[in-house]
């Protein structure tokens, strides 16, 4: 491995975490307290939207893998703020049991939300509860599980979304989204032994490997209910913008780490060659600045490029990626380092480059989701000390 590259990628990922800590919303009288700005305009340093249940959980996460790499001050206080906030939005109204123990999307007024959302907030809690041993928050995650198995995927995979009113739980699609969400189920199965966790993790892991990644590892990104059918560029784009579907072809929203922990759990290589099979249409496809996207666009995806080194830098520690992938892990890493926004001295520096609100690629956006993902995916390649996003950890 380059160690100068290794230098280089622990430098921007500490930096981005910097960033974070620095423009995290701390004011402990509001209850946004803990939010980090979401979508932001790099050159005016104006945050145009805020991280909601999904992205503080994992930013939370990406805090607590930078205090192990390198404790520096700050990221403890920063992920304890943003836990605090996620714990915020989980529901336990006992006269609503049908939705308890799930998390709301952004408030705890908000009468709707992703499954698939507040799983990355619930696993952001069981990093933060085995990493400082916060009861409350190993409690929470298991209450989200809970809800997930019992609830969340009562028609054998998850909803698109959940509502905390009487209205429809709409869509009726299937979304490959969720293969990341096995991640979490195998994750909090470790933790507290209870194999329902692990046979749903499986469930989910079986319909997404056969259903929704292709043979050659392409992914279809949305099926219908009951038909199957394929919805990708003609589902109502108010659900599903075409730019967010374009992402969700390469950014697979760590479908390839959820079979490559479930392989490590069960011994099983069905979950390690559909991770190698959409791993390795990724190397193929890489396109000449080391990102990932369609030909037929100018730009790499840069919210793609950071879940992918992760799990191509987890597939070879595990010896399911063999060394035809190390060309692919050096040049995604050099594109992940010319994404990021450095000025000294400046509100933005240490940000990432990203997709706008509308799923575009813009050069003047800076975006939490390309960021956190960049953070994760460097610190990994550059580090052996970090714990959480990791396949049979």
């Amino acid at each position: 491995m380059n160690d100068l590259l290794k230098q280089r990628a622990l430098d921007a990922a500490l930096a981005g975490l910097d960033y974070f800590v620095r423009n995290q919303l701390t004011d402990l009288h509001s209850a946004d307290c803990g939010r980090y700005p979401f979508i932001a305009d790099c050159r005016t340093g104006r945050a145009e939207s805020w991280t909601t249940s999904w992205l503080t959980g994992i930013i939370a996460s990406m805090m607590l893998n930078g205090h192990a790499a390198s404790p520096r001050r700050g990221y403890l206080e920063s992920a304890a703020r943003a836990i605090e906030y996620v714990k915020s939005l989980q529901n336990f109204v006992p006269g609503n049991p049908r939705t308890f123990g799930a998390l709301h999307e952004e408030t705890p007024q908000d009468r709707w939300a992703h499954p698939r959302d507040g799983l990355s907030g619930a696993l952001g809690l069981l990093d933060y509860a085995e990493a400082t041993g916060d009861a409350e928050a190993r409690f929470r995650a298991k209450a989200f599980a809970d809800w997930f198995v019992s609830v969340g995927m009562e028609k054998g995979y998850p909803y698109w979304t959940l509502r905390f009113d009487d209205a429809e739980w709409e869509p009726k699609w299937y979304g490959s989204f969720h293969a990341g969400s096995a991640y979490f189920l195998g994750r909090i199965y470790s933790a507290i032994g209870d194999g329902r966790y692990l046979d749903a993790a499986l469930t989910l892991l079986d319909f997404y490997n056969e259903r929704l990644l292709g043979p050659q590892g392409d992914i279809t990104v949305i099926r219908e209910h009951g038909t199957l059918e394929k919805l990708d560029g003609c589902a109502d784009p108010a659900w599903a913008p075409a730019g967010w579907i374009m992402m969700h072809r390469f950014n697979d929203d760590f479908g390839a780490l959820a079979n490559l922990h479930a392989a490590e759990l069960t011994g099983d290589d069905s979950y390690r060659l559909a991770a190698r099979r959409f791993l390795a249409r990724m190397r193929d496809t890489q396109r000449p600045d080391g990102g990932f996207g369609p030909a037929e666009w100018s730009q790499s995806i840069p919210n793609a490029a950071g879940c992918i080194l992760q799990e191509m830098v987890e597939g070879r520690r595990l010896g399911v990626l063999d060394e035809s992938f190390d060309p692919a892990i050096e040049k995604a890493a050099e594109y992940l380092l010319g994404q990021q926004f450095r000025r000294e001295g400046a509100k933005m520096d240490g940000a990432f480059h990203g997709m706008s609100g509308d799923y575009t690629v813009d050069a003047g956006s800076c975006n939490a989701r390309a960021a956190a993902y960049a953070i994760m995916s460097l610190l990994n390649y550059a580090s052996e000390r970090t714990a959480t996003y990791r396949a049979g950890r």
